[in-house]
């Protein structure tokens, strides 16, 4: 087994989280302004950037740290009945 961590992922500063959090439940509740809609959609645009840099990341780190399972393990297979919240 490999001991390379993987790579330090991105993430929005807390302050930046905090803004896109609260804009986005203002467009929920309807009540967000225009200027707010446009910050809306440049923050959700910046995240789907870092999204995608941290899988890139990910894949490229998973092509050169390929994991093994461990001696003797066997596949199994696990079923799940998702309970609804709604009615």
């Amino acid at each position: 087994m490999s001991n390379h961590l993987p790579p330090t992922l991105k993430k929005f500063a807390p302050a930046k989280q905090r803004r896109l959090d609260a804009l986005l439940e203002k467009n929920a509740e309807g009540k967000i302004t225009a200027s707010e809609k446009t910050r809306l959609e440049a923050l959700v645009a910046e995240a789907e950037r870092l999204m995608v840099s941290n899988a890139r990341l990910l894949v490229e780190f998973s092509k050169s740290h390929p994991v093994s399972p461990p001696s003797g393990a066997v596949p199994v297979t696990v079923w799940v009945k998702p309970e609804h919240a709604g009615p």
